[in-house]
């Protein structure tokens, strides 16, 4: 079987399905999309040194391109990971036949590159070269350097293979690798040392210059990746994706009631993420809600700075201070037992203690709000540092009040699922009082800070919300029984949506 023949079998898995009406619509809207921002990024890349020569005049469009590439690399991988096909997602069909596990890999590498996050950042880097690299260099520097953009896109794809792989058997070295890069990129930050920044300049410099060790460093590094990636996903496909009975995975020690305790709940909480990570559509909401954090990042940071009369600042520091540090949170504990789909009924029908799950998924909001703050609070405090203070008070105001609210909402209006209704208020079995009793709390849990900064002042309400949220968190054991309670009640009625009746 030839590389041709996985091609041909992927063309007939979408031709030959029974909404193949759809999906053909879905596939040219698509096309469209991706014609259309295609272009923007064309047009950005062409225009980038008129662009730098307006917004920062003086500067050198070559210098501040080699500078900041890695950081366009660092934040394409995290895409691939919510949004790429996964190599080894395809791979039953072929587990089978007599083929060596190396040949499937390679073939299943080379499907999985097909996507448009190589295709959109090949285009922006080709439109850059043409339009700042290849005037300002010569004909070794610009072919050095377009080598070396091939060669970190190839680097990204790899890694994102290697991630997708060492994720399925240990997400936590994983979290804890991504943990690491953030806190090195935001000393360097913070210490002015700005290591990813000066790694870029030397080695895009270097390769504008026609030097040849960043060019080595370049290949080392693809290469490297290269090979731990097939090596991870070929152990992949004989432990997690071949007929083994037992994939020694988080997941499945979770499913399987591994651990005692907090262990337990933490194994819990790790797998509620895997599900999240794993299924497309939770991805996509997930980063919803990462992209709506941007924006209000960037209305933040461009904000003028006239004066506002004391309601309106005090509302728009409460709404600002409350979303950045808990919208990822939100969108988990709105939709707290969809994520689980088919999962959830495995969990209702093991022996695992309904305080138990309850703790997991207070965990992993926790995790969430937590994460959503560090991605923001690097650039919010360096450009606004006035928010800080709010931020970190309203951080522990949305760990302490808005779990039970979220939660326990969740657990009470929890319905099986109504396979003649849309799914739009009846998703995964969640319903219309749902959404409202969730949007209702929400509002409320935000109108009391905002009602004691008008009445108190600024200071007063920040110290009461920090309190607040700190009192509800100590008293977390006792909140997270009486959710148990109801959890018990509810167990029955929300497992029969799985299995009909």
């Amino acid at each position: 079987m030839t590389l041709l023949d996985v091609f041909r079998h992927q063309w007939h898995q979408q031709t030959r399905s029974p909404t193949f009406g759809r999906s053909l619509i879905g596939g040219l809207l698509l096309l469209l999309a991706a014609a259309y921002f295609g272009s923007l990024f064309v047009a950005a890349g062409w225009y980038y040194p008129q662009v730098v020569a307006e917004v920062a005049p003086g500067q050198d469009p070559l210098r501040l391109l080699n500078e900041f590439l890695l950081y366009g690399a660092v934040g394409l991988v995290p895409m691939r990971f919510f949004l790429q096909r996964s190599a080894g997602s395809d791979v039953r069909p072929y587990l089978h036949l007599p083929l060596r596990r190396p040949r499937i890999v390679r073939m299943l590498q080379v499907v999985s590159s097909l996507s448009l996050l190589n295709l959109l950042p090949l285009v922006v880097l080709a439109s850059l070269w043409g339009s700042t690299v290849r005037p300002a260099t010569s004909a070794v520097g610009a072919a050095c350097w377009a080598v070396g953009a091939l060669l970190l896109v190839a680097t990204t794809q790899f890694l994102n293979g290697l991630l997708r792989a060492v994720w399925d058997r240990h997400a936590g070295f994983v979290l804890g690798a991504a943990g690491l890069l953030a806190v090195v990129v935001a000393s360097g930050y913070w210490t002015g040392g700005q290591l990813l920044q000066s790694a870029s300049a030397w080695l895009f410099g270097g390769l504008a210059a026609g030097r040849v060790a960043p060019l080595l460093v370049l290949i080392g590094g693809a290469t490297g990746m290269s090979v731990a990636a097939h090596r991870a996903l070929r152990g992949r496909l004989y432990s997690v994706l071949g007929d083994t009975e037992e994939g020694h995975t988080h997941a499945g020690a979770a499913l399987r009631g591994r651990g005692r305790g907090w262990g337990r709940v933490a194994s819990l909480a790790l797998l509620d993420l895997k599900l999240i990570l794993r299924n497309k559509r939770p991805r996509q909401m997930l980063l919803g809600a990462l992209l709506l954090e941007a924006l209000f990042v960037f209305q933040l940071v461009t904000a003028t700075g006239e004066e506002l009369p004391p309601p309106v600042l005090a509302f728009i520091t409460v709404t600002f201070s409350i979303v950045l540090t808990g919208l990822l949170g939100f969108q988990y504990g709105g939709f707290t037992y969809a994520w689980h789909g088919a999962h959830f009924d495995g969990l209702l029908a093991r022996a695992v203690h309904p305080r138990t799950l309850v703790r997991s998924q207070y965990a992993t909001f926790c995790v969430l709000c937590v994460v959503g703050t560090a991605l923001v609070l690097p650039v919010v405090g360096a450009l606004r540092p006035s928010m800080i203070a709010p931020m970190g008070a309203f951080l522990l105001y949305n760990l302490g009040v808005i779990p039970p609210v979220l939660l326990g909402l969740g657990v009470w209006s929890r319905e099986a699922i109504a396979l003649d209704q849309s799914a739009f208020f009846n998703y995964q079995g969640n319903t219309t009082a749902t959404f409202a009793g969730e949007f209702l709390g929400t509002l409320a849990a935000m109108a009391l800070p905002v009602g004691l900064w008008v009445a108190l002042g600024r200071s007063v309400a920040l110290v009461s919300a920090a309190a607040l949220g700190a009192l509800v968190i100590v008293l977390s054991p006792f909140w997270t029984r009486v959710l148990e309670r109801v959890f018990h009640w509810q167990r029955h009625d929300m497992a029969t949506g799985f299995r009909g009746e």
